[in-house]
């Protein structure tokens, strides 16, 4: 299992973060491989919505599931990928006060399975420059 953090500061309030991340709509808005995240089951910001997500990593485009596993208001949402496939994407955002306003702190988890397993130890590089990415364009979405 790979693993990678990531922390974000703006002058919103703590409700205003929870409010956007906790509805994964909006991740098609900052996520650069995110082409669309639609609500399929549940509600927003719930425990058990589900959000189909149109993905391209690569040049290659594709279908993810994502449900919302944790959501407790204002403080964390966490979420995991449904896929069959051999990755499996397991993360929080954990968001905080700050004296300047709210810091997002993002744990990630990445487990392989399979054939993949074997890459798994030379993925970090390439998981930190996507991680890095998603932190400086959900700052910029978040202070704009």
């Amino acid at each position: 299992m790979k693993t990678v953090q990531t922390t974000v500061a703006t002058r919103r309030t703590p409700e205003d973060v929870y409010a956007y991340l906790a509805d994964f709509t909006h991740q098609a808005e900052w996520r650069f491989d995110v082409v669309t995240s639609e609500l399929i089951s549940g509600e927003p910001g719930q425990v058990g919505a589900r959000y189909l997500q149109r993905v391209r990593p690569g040049r290659k485009e594709s279908e993810s599931e994502v449900e919302l596993t944790e959501a407790d208001r204002p403080s964390e949402v966490a979420f995991r990928t449904l896929d069959r496939g051999p990755v499996t994407v397991r993360g929080a955002w954990h968001i905080r006060s700050a004296p300047s306003g709210t810091e997002v702190v993002c744990d990630v988890a990445i487990e392989t399975k399979g054939v993949l397993k074997l890459f798994e130890p030379l993925m970090g590089p390439q998981l930190r420059k996507i991680a890095a990415r998603y932190e400086s364009d959900l700052s910029e979405r978040l202070n704009a």
